[in-house]
């Protein structure tokens, strides 16, 4: 029964391009070692250098952890880079990552948008948001600062904008630029991050306070509260009052105490007005087009107070705090965001939401407590110490795992789809196009970036799906994107792109006309709307060298499945295969001759499997 689950539990779509624009820094923890020496103090144990350019570690249990480690705090890695990464320890990866610096996305997205001429007539230098796509799967596969990128998909889904309008299609900067601004916060702190999250055009489109006007009563005019509700209820304080350990306070009925009020939204909604396009020339209540600056240039500039039409009025916030009437507009914001910050329920709300992103659905209380002590919205950097506390603690590294299984989380899809693109060496071709696999990818998952269908994400962070989990009273937002459709189109993509190379450009793809056939329908469906860039996308589809994965180190072990099947357990499923599953493969493998054929069928059964679904 339990591997019937494996047609549940989506198989990852995997992806296999890479970017031209490759801009790969030498670095310590990513599998290189160009001109790197270690020296050590003493002679005791290894010697230093071989720890490091020589990736002396070999023990099993050292390079699963490490590589479970990098499953928490990344999109993945590969063999090198976990090994790396096991012999310079947790402390000192996480240090050369905070001291890397941040790649623009926004670049990359232009040098897309270049490439297939995607600029928009009426916007001089916007392009379409299909060439943020590409961009995005092109940066998180080739820059060094992999733990900034998963912290800015993180917040991505706490803070979230959705681009399934007009506004977001044409300019795609815009959500290059607010990504970019989430990966700048994402070692930051709590405060800058939720002020530059306030200002974003982004958001101020998304959630209406952009051109929020004051209260007019005579011309029924009463400020947007969309924002003002979602601040405190998603991106600060959550629904209801919370120990410092996450949990909800009750009182003696075991009822719980609400935050806020309909009577507040309406008092935050009156701070947030006034904010409108961040330009000199600009002026309130004007939408972008209307505007004679560069669309692009206002959209992704912060927005900026229009004092004519910011209330004025004393504002009544949360705990007795009060602001006085006749501020200027930006004092309000300001005084409004720092009394939001340190408000006792935000250290845990956040802290749990980063948690449950990154190890485990069921954090303990300790563990929130724990992380929640670390945090610290107004200090420099804090960002940088509370995950520490997350990826260090002692729950996240040496979890007791037992039969009720309350440690641990279903990987997203997309992050599935990442961990396989990133274990194995990619060859880019001349165009670094991402598009249409990113698309194919939302459409079978329902989960591609900045494309959640509403402001509360792919899933509810309470989610808890029937059966087993749900009588335990457990919890895993993830399960609730995982239905019929997606789950056996998961399989079914893995099947594609493993084992047939149906997007990689293989010499195999079109041997035979039924897979070619099925496989021109489904990019149909997908671009029946962008014909002209689907001829594009055929015409790189004919070069057979475009897109190529490198198995030459699992070839080597192809000869035998337990040495194949070991390797891959600590590459992609960071050491948890269990026993019978190893087993159910390695019996598989021997039916097959071609070593070719016996690796991708190892990483096709893996990657279907319960065992790599849950990330424990």
């Amino acid at each position: 029964m339990k591997h019937l689950l494996s047609l549940l539990l989506l198989g990852i779509l995997l992806q296999l391009q890479l970017s031209a624009q490759m801009n790969h820094l030498d670095f310590l923890g990513a599998g290189h070692d160009n001109v790197v020496t270690v020296t050590a103090s003493s002679d005791a144990g290894t010697p230093a250098q071989s720890t490091v350019d020589g990736f002396a570690i070999q023990n099993t249990d050292q390079l699963s952890d490490a590589s479970r480690f990098l499953a928490q705090a990344s999109f993945g890695a590969d063999h090198a880079s976990i090994a790396m990464t096991a012999a310079m320890g947790y402390e000192a990866w996480l240090d050369e990552q905070f001291a890397l610096p941040q790649l623009s996305l926004t670049d990359e997205m232009i040098k897309h948008g270049e490439l297939y001429t995607d600029q928009i007539e009426f916007a001089p230098g916007a392009v379409f948001r299909t060439s943020f796509r590409s961009a995005w799967m092109t940066h998180n596969l080739s820059s060094p600062d992999i733990l900034r990128q998963r912290l800015a998909f993180n917040l991505s889904q706490i803070m979230v904008i959705n681009d399934n309008s007009d506004f977001f299609e044409d300019i795609g900067q815009v959500l290059s630029s607010y990504y970019d601004m989430l990966a700048k916060n994402a070692f930051g702190n709590y405060q800058e991050l939720l002020y530059d999250v306030s200002m974003s055009p982004a958001m101020g489109n998304f959630l209406s306070h952009y051109n929020n006007p004051k209260e007019d009563l005579e011309n029924n005019i009463h400020p947007d509260e969309n924002y003002a509700r979602e601040i405190m209820q998603l991106f600060s304080i959550g629904l209801w009052e919370l120990n410092s350990d996450g949990t909800e306070k009750e009182d003696s009925l075991g009822n719980f105490f609400p935050t806020y009020t309909n009577a507040d939204i309406k008092e935050f909604a009156q701070v947030f007005t006034g904010l409108g396009a961040g330009t000199k020339s600009g002026q309130f209540g004007l939408r972008a087009y209307e505007l004679s600056d560069s669309i692009v240039w206002i959209m992704v500039r912060p927005m900026k107070m229009y004092e004519a039409h910011h209330d004025t009025s004393e504002k009544h916030l949360l705990n007795g705090m009060v602001l006085p009437a006749n501020q200027s507009g930006m004092e309000d914001i300001n005084q409004t965001i720092d009394h939001l910050c340190q408000h006792p329920n935000t250290a845990p709300f956040i802290s749990k939401a980063l948690i449950k992103m990154m190890t485990t659905s069921n954090p303990s209380p300790q563990y929130v407590a724990d992380v929640a002590a670390a945090f610290d919205p107004a200090s420099p950097g804090n960002f940088q110490e509370v995950i520490r506390a997350i990826l260090l603690h002692p729950q996240a590294r040496d979890p007791q795992l037992t039969t009720e299984y309350t440690f641990g989380k279903l990987r997203e899809p997309l992050v599935r789809m990442m961990n396989y693109l990133k274990a194995f060496p990619l060859s880019p071709n001349q165009y670094g196009d991402y598009r249409y696999e990113m698309e194919y990818f939302g459409t079978n998952t329902g989960q591609s970036p900045l494309e959640a269908p509403s402001v509360f994400n792919f899933f509810l962070p309470e989610y808890s799906p029937p059966g087993p989990i749900g009588k335990k009273n457990l919890l895993a937002p993830e399960f609730q994107i995982l239905n019929a459709t997606n789950a056996v189109g998961l399989v079914n993509d893995v099947d594609q792109r493993v084992v047939k190379a149906a997007y990689l450009g293989d010499e195999k793809v079109g041997d035979d006309d039924e897979e070619e056939e099925e496989e021109e329908e489904m990019e149909e469906a997908v671009a029946e709307e962008k014909e002209e860039e689907e001829e594009i996308f055929k015409s790189y589809k004919e070069d057979k060298d475009i897109y190529q994965m490198d198995f030459s180190t699992e070839l080597a072990l192809a000869d035998s499945a337990e040495l194949l099947v070991e390797h891959l357990d600590i590459l992609l499923a960071n050491g948890l295969l269990e026993e019978d599953s190893k087993t159910i493969i390695q019996e598989a493998l021997k039916e097959l001759s071609d070593p070719m054929d016996r690796v991708k069928m190892a990483i096709y059964l893996l990657l279907i499997s319960p065992d790599y679904a849950i990330l424990k």
